[in-house]
């Protein structure tokens, strides 16, 4: 592992790193399947752009963005993000990518988001994370409903996927309810 900030079984998050960026994470966000139920994803991604994108994070102290890597080949496979965090109010938005499609299934997903958690409500002491997903993206709801989320709201038809209206589901997952989880 090379500079782990949280580390589980299968996965480790880490800074990104320029290497990162000259390797496929630009090619994810120009990815059709990669990027189907993202909210920008119909704009190409170049590396110049991801270098953009990469330098500006470290002047954002409003958002955490973390390289997902696998631990057994020290793959970078993903990234997770928390935006929009407040520090006032102690809350943050929370998104993952995993781009290597082979990945895209337990227990990448899963330990990936369980590691999210625990960044958010033990490391960055944050009360609240706020997440977002089309209705017809069956992975995100099975990990909302999986971690408990709660479901505060509906966008109705706010997306369009695959030329289909599709609803936008909002969901909260609080410390207090996520402490009674991991203790079950």
């Amino acid at each position: 592992m090379i500079n782990p900030y949280i580390a589980g079984e299968h996965v480790y998050l880490r800074h990104p790193t320029e290497e990162d960026v000259s390797g496929r994470w630009y090619e994810w966000f120009s990815d059709e399947e990669t990027t189907k139920y993202l909210v920008d994803r119909y704009w190409p991604n170049s590396i110049e752009a991801q270098l953009e994108l990469f330098k500006s994070l470290t002047r954002d102290n409003n958002r955490l963005v973390l390289s997902i890597v696998d631990r057994s080949k020290d793959v970078h496979i993903g990234v997770l993000g928390l935006s929009s965090i407040n520090w006032i109010h102690r809350y943050a938005e929370g998104s993952i990518i995993i781009g290597e499609d082979s990945y895209r299934k337990m227990p990448y997903t899963t330990e990936t988001t369980d590691l999210m958690h625990k960044i958010t409500f033990l490391r960055l002491n944050l009360l609240n994370l706020k997440s977002a997903y089309a209705s017809s993206n069956e992975g995100a709801e099975a990990l909302q409903r999986l971690f408990k989320y709660t479901k505060v709201g509906v966008y109705k038809e706010l997306l369009l996927i695959d030329g289909h209206a599709d609803d936008l589901i909002v969901g909260v997952l609080n410390r207090e309810s996520w402490k009674v989880e991991m203790q079950r």
